[in-house]
């Protein structure tokens, strides 16, 4: 957020040759939808913003081996009363290395507050969840393409919905392929 009286305004088009296409995946549990619409507006100023996708509402995702509940999607109201998620994706353009990108999007997170001590109320989580063609690790795990690309509706729907002609950087299977896989 700028400084009263401060005028920002966004990034602009990215027009370096090394530029590649980004997936990122915001998701809230706290006023989600305008901290949803406050994250893309801060990446708007860091990079060149493409696309954004429909905001989906969806159950807190569960722990890694359980199946997602039916019924999540576009602004759909789950019946359970546990702490809804907003989720979207959004498709930026940029030449930053992974670690810069990660750099931005946390510090825009903990510019609008996110307090990771507080793992149950998230006010913004941002996740780097494809870099075009790349494969990322950190030490032996797998980072990017993010493993939740394959295997959560919160995270492959909405990347579909932006990017469908991208291709996941493992399987080599289009994005609106997995999404179509989940839905």
């Amino acid at each position: 957020m700028s400084a009263p009286g401060q005028r920002r305004f966004p990034r602009g088009r990215e027009t370096s040759p090394e530029a590649r296409l980004v997936i990122v995946g915001l998701g809230s549990n706290v006023e989600g939808p305008r901290m949803i619409d406050e994250a893309i507006t801060e990446i708007s100023f860091q990079f060149d913003l493409l696309a954004r996708s429909t905001r989906y509402v969806s159950p807190a995702a569960p722990t890694r081996g359980e199946a997602e509940p039916a019924g999540s999607g576009a602004d759909q109201e789950p019946a359970s009363d546990a702490r809804l998620y907003s989720n979207a994706a959004v498709l930026i353009r940029t030449a930053e290395a992974y670690d810069a990108i990660k750099a931005s999007l946390g510090a825009i997170e903990a510019r609008l507050g996110r307090d990771r001590s507080t793992p149950d109320a998230v006010t913004i989580d941002l996740d780097i969840l494809l870099i075009q063609d790349q494969v990322i690790r950190v030490g032996s795990r797998i980072v990017v393409p993010h493993p939740d690309l394959e295997t959560r509706r919160y995270a492959a729907i909405p990347s579909a919905e932006v990017a469908p002609f991208l291709k996941h950087a493992i399987t080599e299977r289009p994005l609106s392929e997995l999404a179509a896989a989940l839905a």
